[in-house]
């Protein structure tokens, strides 16, 4: 009878456990998915929100509003697009920016300070965690600055000094941002009333200006 009852729970254990995955090797898929989500929300957090910060010192510093903004957007996103397409990456846009404007892109993106640098998401970050992030958040600054430096030198006719002004006014809201004088959602409420430019992710959201 006890036999019967161990190998009855023995088939019941066996069934609630998924198919051809051991306990140690769920645990490491776990883990990789809870890795890769987190890189995923650097990554993607980090981009929209240095993305609003380059449209913020467009419109303090050039005066931009909604429809130079969006070409921005829109020149930016083509950029992306023929990336996946195997066209022009990052990398190949900041040689383009070093060779035709004179401009370090990657000595630009390593200005902002190691702690600031975590301020361009909200979510906090684990002190064990915080050099890989590091990583992860100035690569997609470097990206950002890379793609907009073309950007505004081809299709606005900035000059090297000008894209280097927009480099560090976007580098100061990141210190405004980390000293606690300025907010992403007060940056989205900037960009909402005075240039009619909306982002989505804002949207319902209580301003903290």
């Amino acid at each position: 009878m006890e036999e019967q009852m161990s190998n009855a729970l023995a088939r019941k254990k066996k069934r609630m456990q998924p198919l051809g995955y051991s306990k140690s090797e769920l645990i490491g898929i776990q883990r990789h998915a809870k890795a890769q989500s987190n890189a995923d929300y650097l990554i993607t957090e980090s981009y929209y929100n240095v993305r609003m910060m380059a449209y913020q010192a467009l419109h303090d510093m050039f005066g931009f509003g909604q429809k130079r903004i969006i070409r921005v957007e829109q020149t930016i996103e083509t950029y992306l697009g023929d990336t996946e397409k195997d066209g022009m990456s990052a990398e190949e846009l900041g040689y383009f920016m070093k060779t035709k404007c004179g401009i370090d892109v990657r000595e630009e993106t390593n200005k902002i300070p190691y702690r600031e640098s975590f301020y361009l998401v909200e979510r906090k970050i684990a002190p064990s965690c915080m050099i890989q992030a590091n990583k992860f958040l100035l690569a997609q600054v470097f990206n950002y600055f890379a793609m907009l430096g073309v950007c505004l030198k081809t299709k606005f006719k900035f000059s090297s000094n000008q894209i280097r002004q927009v480099y560090e006014r976007i580098r100061y809201l990141i210190n405004c941002i980390a000293t606690g004088y300025e907010t992403m959602a007060g940056i989205a409420s900037v960009l909402e009333h005075e240039c009619k430019y909306i982002d989505k992710r804002f949207i319902g959201k209580t301003y903290e200006i």
